[in-house]
């Protein structure tokens, strides 16, 4: 169940970079430039809260695997939708409906994962399973990348939509299994038959309330520190190429982190349910060396040595914020927790964006994503002393 559900994870990050490999195709057939580029991008995050809000009533109707199951058949019929698109407003539409399917996704088999009863620990399971973000982004680029090299972008134009169907067949499987519903959480229990509409009262504003009371410090501090990585593997390229990198190097080496989280995050998480030297060592290690890394990339030149260094410890925080955010949650934890995540994954960017158009400087996005970082683990250590 844990493969099963991290890969559906993985189908989401597949589906959403699918499209930079994809972009002389939808250039050819759109009319699309840079700027539509980057409103596909954006568009795919864009329904996050508002589905982070939604996903318990979903899960509270129909069960944990079968939202799942839907979310995923949601995704694959918006990639073929976007294919068949003859308007880029038709498009922009498509990208929306996948991403809304990929943030159910993303928020509901967390929650799965982490109310699974198996002998691994919880950090290992939260390392594991987030590791899916940068292995989807990863075998995108490689796989509908190669497709692409080889003449064969019509074919690669539907993988993700492949993809995503064949992870709800996947999901779908485990359902007929009795042991398989008791392993999830309490709050995805399908087995329960009460109506929908008794279910949807359950969820109060004041339950609402108390979730986002507990969510508040751990969902900011998971939001800064991936925010920042986020923006530091956006803007980095931009700003080696201010120092005399080509754009093709540029880009290489500023992707070079998360390549590199595909290995130090689930490590992270490991790391953080065995060692004696507790989170908070873990979680300073990660937000500070990395810090410390962006910083000594600016000033030396050995620039793959420092963005591998930060791939390395950046990575390790994640599987001991999640896990330590979990072990008191309530039911709607997850989806509180994430509702935060894409307001500011939808706020920060361009925040920090114009921030480097007011000052002229582009390296002001190190001193941001590195006052980012130290803010997240000070906030971790306050959350831990409470």
């Amino acid at each position: 169940m844990l493969a099963i559900l991290t890969m559906s994870r993985t189908a989401v990050a597949f589906q959403f970079q699918s499209i930079t490999p994809l972009f002389s195709r939808l250039h050819d057939a759109l009319a699309f430039n840079e700027t539509g580029f980057g409103m596909l991008l954006g568009c795919y995050m864009a329904p996050g809260a508002l589905v982070a809000i939604a996903s318990p009533s979903f899960v509270r109707n129909y069960g944990a695997l079968r939202t799942v199951c839907g979310a995923l058949i949601v995704m694959g019929a918006s990639q073929i939708g976007l294919m068949l698109s003859v308007k880029p407003e038709l498009a922009y539409l498509m990208r929306m409906l996948g991403g809304a399917g990929g943030c159910v996704v993303y928020i509901v088999t967390v929650d799965m994962v982490a109310g699974l009863k198996t002998a691994a620990r919880m950090s290992s399971r939260m390392g594991i399973v987030a590791s899916s973000w940068p292995l989807g982004n990863a075998l995108s680029l490689v796989l509908i990348g190669g497709l692409v090299s080889a003449s064969m972008i019509e074919t690669a134009a539907y993988v993700p939509a492949v993809f995503a169907i064949l992870m709800a067949l996947l999901v779908a499987s485990m359902s007929p299994r009795p042991q398989s519903v008791q392993a999830i959480s309490a709050t995805s229990d399908s087995a329960t038959r009460i109506s929908s509409e008794k279910r949807l009262k359950e969820i109060s504003l004041n339950e609402w309330k108390k979730a986002f009371a507990s969510t508040l410090i751990p969902g900011v501090t998971f939001a800064l520190y991936n925010v920042s990585f986020v923006v530091f593997s956006s803007f980095t390229p931009a700003l080696l190429q201010t120092q005399g990198y080509t754009l093709a190097a540029a880009s290489s080496i500023g992707s070079l982190p998360m390549w590199i989280f595909v290995v130090s995050v689930p490590a992270g998480g490991i790391l953080a349910g065995r060692s004696r030297l507790g989170d908070k060592y873990l979680v300073g290690l990660g937000c500070l060396g990395g810090g410390a890394c962006m910083a000594l990339s600016y000033f030396f030149e050995d620039k793959v040595l420092w963005y591998t260094l930060s791939g390395l410890l950046g990575g390790l925080p994640t599987g001991a914020m999640l896990a330590g955010a979990a072990r008191n949650r309530q039911a709607l934890f997850f989806p509180a927790l994430f509702c935060i995540f894409f307001i500011f994954l939808l706020v920060f960017p361009p925040v920090l964006g114009a921030l480097i158009s007011f000052t002229g400087q582009m390296h002001s996005i190190l001193v941001c994503c590195i006052a980012l970082l130290v803010t997240a683990f000070l906030l971790f250590c306050r959350e831990k002393s409470q």
